[in-house]
């Protein structure tokens, strides 16, 4: 719905009731003239995703996943039935360091997409996101990707993914202008993938990716 209606309203951090009221508004008076509209409950659709989006900014959702994820780092280091190398391993793997990075390194041997093997200059990053993931899951090898710090921002804001044979998807939201300047191209593929990591980008792909 709020993908619909950025192509014609501005929607961003400073939503507010008033803008909600005047989005609605204007709605109103144009749906006669699209052909998206194919019921009358569709308003007060965009209505309950534009009020789910204003208490998603007010709640201040970016620190609320970082206590989330301190929460559940602090649990880990509390349960007594995970031995504390494994309690290491699950908290250094939040960050991409330890066994989660240096087995990713092994499996590799550098990016994950354009080989580059200065692994100093690489990420460790998770396909299904560590908050996400049980812990077995945040240690697996193949639910992580090495990459460059370019290649593992977009992936990580769900700009880009990979489908089944390993070839990226590249979310509409980035223009020819963006594509160019972060040296991205439809060509890019994987150097790797199995089974294991499909289950994973699928994952990705329904719950992180941009379309």
């Amino acid at each position: 719905w709020l993908r619909f209606l950025s192509q014609y309203h501005l929607i961003d951090d400073k939503i507010s009731e008033f803008t909600i009221s005047k989005i609605i508004e204007m709605e109103i008076v144009a749906k006669n003239e699209r052909n998206f509209y194919t019921k009358e409950k569709d308003i007060s659709n965009f209505k309950s995703a534009l009020n789910k989006y204003l208490k998603y900014i007010k709640e201040d959702f970016s620190t609320k996943i970082y206590v989330e994820i301190e929460d559940k780092v602090t649990e880990i280091k509390n349960d007594t039935k995970i031995p504390i190398t494994e309690k290491q391993n699950l908290t250094l793997s939040r960050i991409g360091q330890g066994k989660f990075r240096n087995e990713l390194i092994n499996y590799w041997s550098g990016c994950s997409i354009s080989k580059l093997d200065k692994v100093n200059l690489l990420v460790a990053s998770h396909i299904k996101p560590w908050r996400e993931s049980n812990n077995y899951e945040r240690l697996d090898v193949f639910n992580g990707l090495l990459l460059l710090p370019n290649y593992d921002k977009l992936f990580d804001k769900g700009y880009i993914n990979f489908d089944d044979k390993g070839k990226i998807r590249i979310s509409k939201y980035l223009n020819e202008n963006d594509l160019k300047i972060l040296n991205i191209n439809p060509e890019i593929k994987l150097v790797n993938i199995e089974n294991k990591h499909k289950e994973y980008l699928q994952y990705h792909n329904e719950n992180c990716f941009i379309r």
